[in-house]
């Protein structure tokens, strides 16, 4: 630190001299910090000299915030010891401990400590006196921490998501697939983790972060995507899952599925509907047909080439425009199949017109078909007809039969378009069935009452007590009578994510005190305490029980279940998020995660994922699989070590041994070599460089039995992105070789490649 600055922060020292002289009534300062104060620091601040542009002798001019300020930097210097400077007489001990004092009591007595604050800040930590620290004097004193929330971690947030919404990730361990722990992944649905850890080495978590406005936002949005995918996906999809939901929705449902099928069968055969009702009536109140105009196509200049787009192409077009339906169902019937292109083109437009589609897409679809029409007509087949099927007409229930038609008889008028007149007779039902569900009533206080308990066991995992359970059935009451039953559930959904409860996790003592005026934590927060401590994942079931059953109340205890998860090995974590984000798929681990975690906290060795830029030597294609490959294999090496729980941070900090291409299985990837070694043995004496495709006929036998990927004997016209079934053959036998030829003892079961380039690819 330069002189300079010393000057300035010394400064800071001295205005606290000079205010408690100045306004020590008003704060009341005590006449010996004000005798320190004047004796060590007044020669520099005051009238004729201000040091660091600061003069004490106009504190008293100073208004509340601005002397508040101050005495926060004075605290900040006096703790970091920073003032007086070095080369001044140093103030004793006595004196030192005096004017901490009294500066930490004036700033608490307007709540306005920020320094303190900061000192809780992990970052903070160092700056404990060392020399106090490991002196031994403080050995005896009762360790204890205060009661604290802390905010849920972005591994927390992933598990009680993948816990409520039921998400079943996969991923490999040892070869073999296994469901995992840890996933942010769902099936149509796509979520924010608003808590985000810093992104550095080390320790990353405290129990010192606060919910912000920017948690709130991504939570608000989470909120709402989770509550529709509960109640508009889980619950139908999810037998016994908040049955209470199901019960409440039955008759909109069934209303729901009811209008469903009613409009499926119009759109599907209102044509037929319309002629049988309306007989010789029929074409008349039909809007009068307009062709749409297509614009000219372009003239070819002299030696210049028409260039279409493939079929492929084209087809897929004409399915997002939604035409290829019609399309092949004409095209494909019998009765149609003498008609020409232009006659099929006509047949489908007035099918369209008919129907009510927009203009412009009428005109995209003809378009198509203008240039394209021949060639899909050629390349139909029995596939193409079964994906466009002609639907058979099977009239409904004679009860829904007679609706329909009684609607149609009414709806439909003279020139009205099909699309219109479904839309009038579907209104018209939704009315009815609306009316329907407010004659029936608002659902009874017991199934809320239900629905309450099931959504708190399943967001908060406990049940409401009976104040809470009466003040959320209130709730639900008011959101169903403003917002009709699904809005009502799925609000109630968001209201209970949003508590404080769901995103903090609380370590409050309970019960009575110890002679030091400590208590053990409540069993329930104990549990989470203890959970959370070693995995991301709430009390398992044992540790649920044990709460539950006053099994959760000494330190024998918790010895006893943290010994317990520590030992379990019949659950699988997922170890990076980064790595599920690149389908990695060697991303687990048996290990109790926070184990595990803390040492790739500790060293840092996932910040390699990010910085490792070697491209030119894997290959653009190659590096990220690369990358990710070497960090699941330090996490192995890592996971090998903890697991023989002897000198762990001995054999981590110098151990040279390391999992290469290997999942931890020894059993398995032996098989894999000597898998390898036997067809290297097979071909390395026969000129395989020269094979033709016919030639692996005669290892036919051979080759079905070892599986060399992408190799079979009995499909040798196979190909696919690399090559046809002979290159392929030569491209493994290549890397085969390179891995045996220099007399290796074994061969690594892993791809070989080189960059920019798949010269090489796996046996």
């Amino acid at each position: 630190m330069t002189s300079n600055r010393l000057t300035r922060l010394f400064t800071l020292f001295v205005a606290a001299a000079t205010f408690v002289n100045a306004r020590a009534d008003e704060l009341g300062g005590p006449g010996d910090v004000a005798t320190i104060l004047a004796q060590r620091c007044a020669d520099c601040h005051g009238a004729d000299l201000a040091e660091g542009d600061v003069r004490l002798d106009a504190i008293a001019a100073l208004g509340l915030d601005a002397r508040l300020d101050l005495l926060n930097r004075v605290q900040e210097q006096l703790f970091l010891q920073r003032m007086p400077p070095e080369d001044e007489e140093q103030p004793t001990a006595a004196e030192r401990v005096s004017l901490e004092s009294w500066v930490s009591q004036e700033l608490h007595k307007y709540n306005a400590a920020k320094f303190e604050k900061k000192l809780q800040k992990p970052e903070y930590g160092n700056y404990v006196d060392h020399d106090n620290l490991f002196s031994g004097e403080f050995k005896e004193l009762p360790g204890f921490t205060y009661d604290r929330r802390w905010l849920i971690s972005e591994y927390i947030f992933d598990a009680k998501f993948q816990r409520m919404l039921q998400g079943n990730a996969r991923a490999k361990r040892r070869g073999a697939t296994v469901s995992v722990l840890g996933s942010h992944r769902f099936q149509q649905l796509s979520l924010t983790n608003p808590f985000l850890l810093p992104n550095r080495s080390g320790v990353r978590y405290y129990a010192d972060t606060d919910l912000t406005g920017g948690h709130l936002s991504s939570m608000l949005t989470n909120a709402q995507k989770s509550s529709e995918y509960i109640t508009d996906y889980l619950v139908k999809r999810k037998a016994g899952y908040l049955p209470a939901i199901k019960e409440i929705m039955a008759l909109e449902d069934a209303h729901h599925a009811t209008l469903a099928a009613r409009r499926e069968f119009l759109e599907k055969f209102i044509a037929k509907l319309c002629e049988d009702e309306f007989g010789a009536e029929h074409q008349a109140m039909l809007p009068r047909f307009v062709p749409v105009e297509l614009n000219p196509v372009k003239e070819l200049a002299e030696g210049e080439t028409y260039k279409k787009l493939p079929r492929p192409v084209a087809m897929n077009t004409l399915v997002k425009l939604e035409g290829a339906e019609t399309f092949y169902q004409l095209a494909g019937s019998p009765e149609h199949e003498n008609k020409s292109d232009e006659e099929i083109q006509r047949l489908c437009e007035r099918i369209w017109f008919y129907n009510g589609d927009h203009e412009r897409v009428i005109q995209g679809r003809l378009a198509i078909l203008r240039e394209y029409i021949a060639d899909f007509r050629e390349h139909i087949d029995v596939k193409t007809l079964s994906r466009y099927p002609t639907p058979a007409f099977k009239p409904l229930t004679d009860d829904e039969m007679q609706a329909i038609k009684a609607a149609l008889l009414k709806h439909r008028k003279a020139g009205d378009f099909y699309d219109d007149v479904i839309e009038k007779c579907l209104a018209e039902w939704e009315s009815e069935f609306e009316q329907v569900r407010i004659d029936a009533g608002p659902p009874a206080d017991d199934l809320l009452r239900a629905l309450v308990d099931q959504l708190s066991l399943l967001i908060l995992e406990r049940s409401p007590d009976a104040t809470e359970a009466e003040e959320y059935v209130v709730l639900a009451k008011s959101y169903v009578n403003k917002l009709g039953n699904l809005k009502a559930i799925q609000k109630l959904i968001q209201t209970l994510m949003l508590s404080s409860e769901f995103v903090y996790r609380q370590e409050f003592g309970s019960g009575e005190p110890d002679e030091y005026g400590r208590r053990m934590l409540a069993p329930r927060d104990a549990s989470y305490a203890i959970a959370y401590a070693l995995t991301d994942q709430s009390p398992d079931a044992e540790l649920v029980e044990a709460a539950r059953s006053g099994r959760l109340n000494t330190r024998d205890d918790y010895r006893r279940e943290a010994t317990r998860i520590l030992k379990k090995r019949d659950v699988h974590f997922l170890i990076d998020p980064i790595l599920e984000d690149k389908n990695f798929q060697e991303n687990t681990t048996d290990t109790a995660i926070r184990k595990l975690r803390f040492f790739r906290e500790f060293f840092g060795y996932p910040k390699a994922i990010t910085i490792f830029k070697d491209e030119k030597r894997f290959g653009g294609d190659r590096l990220e699989n690369a990358t990710a490959r070497l960090l699941s294999e330090t996490d192995r090496i890592v996971e090998h070590i903890l697991e023989s729980e002897e000198n762990v941070f001995e054999k981590l900090l110098s151990t040279e041994e390391f999992f290469v291409y290997h999942d931890g299985d020894n059993d398995r990837m032996q098989a894999a070599s000597d898998r390898i070694k036997r067809i290297y043995a097979h071909f390395k004496d026969l000129d395989w460089q020269s094979f033709k495709k016919e030639d692996l006929l005669d290892h036919r036998d051979f080759l079905k039995e070892v599986k060399m990927r992408s190799v079979d004997p009995d499909k040798l016209e196979a190909r696919n992105r690399q090559g046809t079934t002979i290159q392929l053959f030569k491209k493994s036998m290549t890397t085969i070789t390179a891995r045996l030829d220099k007399g290796q003892r074994e061969a690594a079961p892993f791809d070989l490649y080189r960059g920019y380039g798949n010269d090489f690819m796996s046996g």
